[in-house]
């Protein structure tokens, strides 16, 4: 009795798992096949979906068919005593349960067309951060895997061949040392249980070879489709650009379009609105620009990442995600760094519009505050230079007058620099000075390094003072008729060699009284016309005070060393 009701038992699990077979290929074909819908209560003609009611009256039958297999199996449970079966069919009658709630789920979920688990107060609670990032990076490692499957295969197929090859030798080497011990056997039970001894490890080592030529095979094909690296690179990139590129390129060109769109948005407001062209601009416009940054940013971004949400390509879409966790991860170390940014685009930083900073050793109007702030300079060429607003934090601004100067010099000055260098101005950038001297020779300076050499400006009127020194002879006229003598005569040659009409004024006095002369210094200032010819008009009057000396019987003295002998 024992014997068939085990039998029957074992009949009934048989028959249970064929049909739970049918139902599950029933579930798959269910949405598809309309072979049973007369049988449903529901009709097509009640909905005005068609396939909704279809979908309906698929998933009750299959509800009602999961229902009459559910109370056969409880049936079945109820006659078996063996505890192994037992738990069989408890698991068996758990799965139905499971499937039979899956499918009145669906069933709700297409009558209302709402996901009834929306209602469920313990799913909406519950929530596993470390679920959640799975979810979000599984695309990313599934295509992974899927890029190296195989590259793993060979590795995984080479570690096979490496296994059965180190235990071949063992196998044949067992056999060999059995078949020793076979022909020194005496005794004929020890023979059999060494012969059936053997044939194990025969089957053992055939198995082994079986599968070593298996792995051989199996590599050797994969093998046989090694392509170069070049074919493998443009496979990978054309299958690539067929799928993921068009993805990536309608992404990027939907961010692109989009930030373009609001920069025109925000070129267009500014033409129109009033406040963008005064030079105070008031606070909300300042205000408006960086939300309207922001939003920018922030549409562009949401954008490109819907595209692709709706093309489904949740592999891009995970390290797109990845990517912004990062640059926001990122960016919170540099909060104080944006803020103080922030500030300054708003005008309320330590750098404001309309004032003066000195930048790089040359001064500089702050022209516009922006992402990219513009400087001007109106003696430099180009007189505008674009600054990220980065480089102005821990920088000062001023307000300034209209009378300073922006640059010692213009371009045609001439000009003398602390190291001796003489020459005109040719061109001044925010870079470069470039002067040419007299003689054609061109010398190039840094405009930071222009700048620390103090450059003397001669185009704007100069001064030339040239001494000479007359003998202790003439003392008693040196202080008043020499003095006299010497601008009348200097007046004249001036007017000789046709400089009178640059002079602005000339002086003739008396500097001092040195060791063996008496020094007089002539004092004359030049408009900055003549200024090309400074060094020529300072030999002009050391000559001038020679012809003078020469002419009126003046003795120039010369350094005399007196040597005193001792008592």
């Amino acid at each position: 009795m024992r014997i068939y009701r085990n039998l029957y038992v074992s009949i009934m699990l048989a028959g249970l798992l064929l049909l739970s077979a049918n139902i599950v290929f029933a579930e798959s074909e269910s949405i598809t096949s309309a072979a049973n819908i007369e049988s449903a209560e529901i009709t097509a003609s009640a909905f005005q979906n068609p396939a909704q009611a279809e979908t309906l009256a698929n998933l009750l039958q299959y509800k009602s068919e999961l229902k009459s297999q559910l109370k056969a199996a409880k049936k079945v449970r109820k006659n078996i005593t063996h505890p192994v079966d037992k738990e069989a069919i408890s698991a068996k009658i758990n799965d139905l349960k499971n499937q039979l709630r899956k499918v009145h789920q669906n069933f709700v979920k297409v009558a209302t067309g709402i996901d009834s688990s929306v209602f469920n107060e313990e799913i909406q609670q519950h929530f596993q951060w470390q679920e959640e990032i799975e979810t979000l990076i599984k695309p990313l490692f599934n295509e992974l895997k899927e890029m190296t499957k195989r590259p793993r295969q060979i590795e995984r197929l080479k570690s096979r061949v490496a296994y059965f090859e180190s235990r071949l030798p063992s196998a044949n080497e067992a056999v060999a040392n059995i078949d020793k011990l076979i022909s020194a056997a005496k005794s004929e039970q020890l023979k059999e249980e060494l012969q059936r001894l053997k044939i194990e490890f025969e089957k053992k080592k055939t198995n082994i070879n079986n599968q070593l030529d298996v792995a051989h095979f199996e590599l050797n094909e994969l093998q046989k489709e090694k392509k170069s690296f070049y074919e493998s690179t443009m496979k990978v990139m054309a299958v690539f650009f067929k799928s993921r590129g068009k993805n990536i390129f309608i992404a990027l060109l939907t961010f692109i379009g989009v930030f373009l769109a609001f920069r025109l948005f925000d070129r267009g407001f500014r033409r129109i609105h009033p406040a963008f062209k005064t030079k105070e601009r008031p606070f909300y416009i300042r205000l408006i620009e960086v939300v309207l940054l922001f939003m920018t940013v922030m549409v562009a971004t949401v954008a490109s990442l819907f595209t692709l949400y709706i093309s489904g390509d949740w592999f891009l879409l995970s390290i797109a995600f990845i990517f912004l966790i990062g640059a926001l991860w990122t960016a919170r170390e540099g909060f104080t760094r944006y803020y103080e940014q922030v500030k300054l685009i708003l005008n309320l930083g330590s750098v404001r519009e309309n004032e003066r900073i000195i930048h790089n050793g040359v001064p500089w109007e702050v022209e516009r505050l922006q992402l990219f702030t513009k400087l001007r300079n109106p003696a430099l060429n180009p007189s505008v230079i674009r600054l990220p607003i980065e480089k102005l934090s821990g920088q000062i601004s001023r307000s300034f007058s209209s009378n300073e100067p922006w640059f010692p010099c213009r371009v045609d000055d001439w000009v003398i620099l602390s190291d001796g260098t003489r020459g005109k101005v040719i061109s001044q950038s925010p870079d470069m000075v470039e002067l040419i001297q007299r003689g054609g020779t061109y010398v190039t300076y840094q405009t930071q390094d222009f700048l620390g050499l103090s450059p003397k400006n001669l185009s704007r009127n100069f001064r030339l003072k040239s001494v000479f020194g007359i003998d202790y002879a003439h003392q008693a006229e040196s202080t008043n008729s020499i003095l006299v003598q010497a601008k009348e005569f200097i007046e004249v040659k001036l007017q000789e060699d046709g400089y009178e009409k640059h002079v602005l004024s000339l002086k003739v006095e008396f500097e001092s009284a040195g060791a063996s002369s008496l020094n007089i210094v002539i004092i004359v200032d030049f408009n900055g016309s003549v200024a090309e010819l400074y060094g020529r008009l300072n030999r002009a009057l050391q000559r001038y005070s020679v012809d003078a000396c020469t002419k009126f019987g003046w003795n120039i003295p010369f350094d005399q060393l007196v040597v005193h002998k001792a008592q």
